[in-house]
């Protein structure tokens, strides 16, 4: 867009903020920051106090299915957008708001971004500088294209790249606001698994773009304001001190750099410190059903039947530690490297007969965190984590030493920083692993878990089939 359209596309919106009821301190200004490398942002002309309202909008401003139904007049179409999950409505909306030329919503769609960067829009050359980053598994394309052929391709609209294109806006801008008469803080939509998250529907929530609160940039470390929903209007509000001329920042909250970089299309270093490597069930089943583990003591320790392990796995959900993967993450005040849920799968996976026998008769419970914290369970996660870490094509050093490079393309590098992340926290989490001293006293030893003969095939003696004497199924 060039400048004097920039401006101009400006200028409208902000008359049309007043024109719809949008108050704005006049001490914020909105500001051009394409000198920066970014779009519009919102600065403060003049000293702002803690607890300050920046701006409030009347809900009646917000975008949102139920706004845009009032001005609907055809009955098929508002009983199509009522059947569809809320983030496909909210697509299908925005896609008809932004054909209609008299759209009430004109002003307001047309400082939306025309070009985002999130994964979606990547090829598949350029996901493959992801490597083993379990962020490609969550992009969620081809289950969107299903729903778009599903609910708005009947509706006429068949610009995939556009339902895209507008979905991926939601999942960036919009936020769950609280129903009328809820008490509740806005939150930015978007769920870990799911191109656009539903969480709303079922916490009195609703799905909606919010003109002004979006055109804040984020910022984990200069956060300097929140948006509250106390009455009829959505306040952004001060929750600092903010001097003249510094920017006004919202949150994301707690946000890894791959989901930065997923829903939102960049990344900062100032999200670095909530970085997560994921470990699968899946892989940490694999691992321990397929080929004896050498431990770092030397010993060995054999595969587990599969019918082994789906008794544990089934413990472990009765438990309620049982996930589909776990977040290995920095350690720091909101928890440690290695989640508690991980340790006591592997501490179910690991215990001797007579101990997973009580367990599984409810005979005694699972104990606390330092007790999950066996050395062998150590053992076997550094294992485990150190294969991990194998599944990327690249080691750190040789990553490092890539971002060193000039003139490297904008998504490689991207890329390159979200799998470097992921690989060092992975490296603490080994080291924290290694360091775990926890008896062994509840534990199979490694010796008695070795029960494999020299062609890899496990002895036919009583401690390694369940249906023999001193074993349970």
């Amino acid at each position: 867009m060039e400048t004097d359209e920039f401006t101009a596309a400006t200028a409208a919106f902000v008359s049309w903020l007043s024109e719809n009821g949008v108050r704005i301190n006049p001490k914020m200004t909105i500001k051009d920051l394409r000198s920066e490398g970014r779009g519009r942002g919102v600065v403060a002309a003049a000293d702002f106090a803690e607890d300050e309202v920046v701006f409030s909008v009347p809900r009646s401003a917000v975008l949102n299915v139920s706004n845009a139904l009032a001005d609907i007049s055809d009955n098929a179409s508002k009983d199509a957008l009522s059947e569809m999950p809320n983030w496909l409505a909210m697509t299908a909306v925005m896609v008809k708001e932004g054909q209609r030329s008299n759209s009430k919503w004109a002003p307001y769609l047309a400082i939306l971004p025309r070009q985002l960067e999130s994964l979606v829009f990547w090829s598949e050359s350029e996901l493959r500088e992801l490597q083993a980053s379990t962020v490609v598994k969550k992009i969620g394309r081809e289950g969107a294209e299903q729903m778009f052929a599903k609910y708005i391709t009947p509706l006429d609209e068949r610009n995939v790249e556009l339902h895209h294109r507008v979905a991926s806006i939601i999942m960036a801008y919009a936020f769950d606001i609280p129903e009328d008469g809820e008490e509740k803080e806005p939150e930015h939509d978007g769920d870990d698994d799911e191109l656009v998250s539903d969480d709303g529907e079922d916490e009195k929530t609703v799905l909606s773009m919010i003109p002004l609160a979006d055109m804040l940039n984020a910022d984990a470390d200069r956060n300097n304001a929140r948006l509250c929903s106390d009455n009829e209007y959505l306040e952004m509000r001060t929750i600092k001190p903010i001097v003249k001329g510094e920017e006004i920042f919202n949150d994301y909250g707690q946000l890894p750099r791959s989901d930065l970089l997923r829903r939102y299309g960049y990344i900062t270093d100032n999200y670095a410190a909530y970085d997560v490597a994921e470990l699968t069930t899946q892989s940490i089943y694999f691992c321990l059903t397929t080929e004896p583990l050498t431990l770092a003591n030397g010993k060995s320790m054999g595969p587990l039947r599969h019918h082994e392990m789906d008794l544990r796995i089934e413990i472990a959900q009765r438990e309620g530690v049982y996930e589909d993967s776990y977040d290995l993450a920095y350690p720091g005040p909101d928890g440690p490297a290695i989640p508690d849920g991980l340790l006591a799968l592997l501490y179910i996976i690991l215990l001797d007969d007579e101990n997973l026998r009580a367990l599984f008769n409810s005979q005694i419970a699972l104990p606390s965190r330092s007790k999950l914290s066996t050395e062998l369970v150590g053992q076997v996660l550094a294992v485990l984590l150190e294969q991990r870490e194998k599944n990327y094509a690249t080691t750190i050093e040789e990553d490092e030493e890539l971002l060193q490079q000039p003139k490297l393309p904008h998504r490689t590098m991207m890329a390159v920083n979200v799998r470097l992340g992921e690989k060092r926290v992975l490296r603490e989490a080994i080291q924290a692993a290694y360091k775990l001293e926890g008896s062994n006293a509840r534990m199979m030893s490694a010796a008695a878990a070795a029960r494999v003969s020299h062609t890899g095939k496990r002895k036919a003696d009583e401690t390694s089939d369940p249906n023999k004497k001193g074993r349970f199924t």
